[in-house]
């Protein structure tokens, strides 16, 4: 995307994304974390048919899919250099991982619909993807080709998943430890600014979920600090109940919301690839500025407001809100 006088207003940008975190959630004509299902005795009706009728066929094909997904996987580790992109007999190994992955979505009862064009690693590197409200929001990952992800050092050893995730070469962090946070941040701008063959960067910078009526706090600046091109990825979800968002202020937990999901015929889905952004000078040099106006873009492109609590600030709300 042409930025044109991008560089005369980057000050302005800069001194309302600062006015912006006093204002805060201000902004925000809705609560992004409330979420409440208001079924009707129809809806509890259709859901019940599903269950009895349609979802164990969907949690049997989709536990196939995912057992082949994860055996696939561990052939693909078998002597696998992690330092260097997969190439060779492992490609077509990890085409077929993300191949099953979107079965096991469509298994979930997702309908995913691309808008746009997502260019190649060699024009944007670096994916940026939000609103981000549900664990659900992975599909993306399988409808990009597998990019690599960020992911917690701890879901190395999820069953199934956790070796998907390995082949997928995931960049793997511990919260708990400064130096693999540091080893993180280095890995990211070696592997984006890398001639070799690597997959497109991945992030989902908000850094929290919501119920996607609001874009949350600053961006997280990992993705940000190679300072090369990114494309902006829309989530938008086309539902009559919003089943998929997993966030602060609902009743129901991971299991209702799971199979809340899966008890709907369907769940339409669109991928939205904004055209890549370009960063200028100043940005290049200062990820938090680039992370901000990618930000503010997504939010104008959703038509939805900025929320720029802080995740402590979400946090110490809602456990006094528990605690009432």
């Amino acid at each position: 995307m042409e930025h044109t006088d991008r560089n005369e207003d980057e000050e302005h940008v800069s001194d309302e994304t600062h006015q912006e975190k006093h204002n805060g959630s201000a902004k925000t004509t809705a609560d992004p974390f409330y979420v409440r299902l208001l079924f009707t005795p129809l809806d509890f009706v259709s859901m019940a048919f599903l269950f009895i009728t349609l979802v164990p066929i969907r949690m049997v094909a989709a536990f196939i899919a995912l057992t082949l997904a994860w055996a696939v996987s561990c052939i693909g580790l078998i002597n696998i250099d992690q330092t260097v992109p997969v190439s060779g007999w492992r490609k077509p190994l990890q085409w077929i991982s993300c191949f099953l992955g979107r079965i096991c979505c469509r298994c979930c009862g997702f309908s995913v619909t691309l808008t746009g064009t997502q260019v190649s690693r060699s024009v944007a590197p670096v994916l940026v993807v939000a609103p981000h409200s549900s664990f659900f929001d992975a599909l993306a990952i399988f409808w990009t080709g597998l990019p690599f992800i960020v992911n917690r050092e701890e879901n190395k050893n999820l069953l199934f998943i956790g070796k998907c995730v390995q082949f997928a070469q995931a960049i793997f962090v511990s919260r708990e430890r400064r130096e693999s946070r540091e080893e993180c941040k280095e890995e990211i701008k070696r592997r984006v600014n890398s001639t070799q063959p690597w997959k497109q960067f991945m992030i989902y910078p908000e850094g929290t979920t919501s119920n996607r009526k609001a874009l949350m706090m600053s961006f997280k600046p990992g993705g940000f600090l190679p300072g090369k091109p990114v494309q902006p990825v829309l989530i938008r979800y086309h539902l009559k109940h919003d089943t998929v968002s997993w966030t602060w202020d609902q009743p129901h937990g991971f299991i209702a919301c799971f199979m809340y999901t899966m008890c709907q015929l369907r769940n339409k889905v669109e991928l939205e690839f904004l055209p890549p952004y370009e960063p200028s000078e100043p940005e290049q040099m200062d990820p938090v500025l680039f992370a901000s106006n990618v930000r503010r873009e997504m939010s104008n492109a959703l038509g939805i407001p900025l929320c720029d609590m802080s995740y402590e600030d979400i946090k110490n709300e809602y456990s006094k809100k528990k605690k009432q």
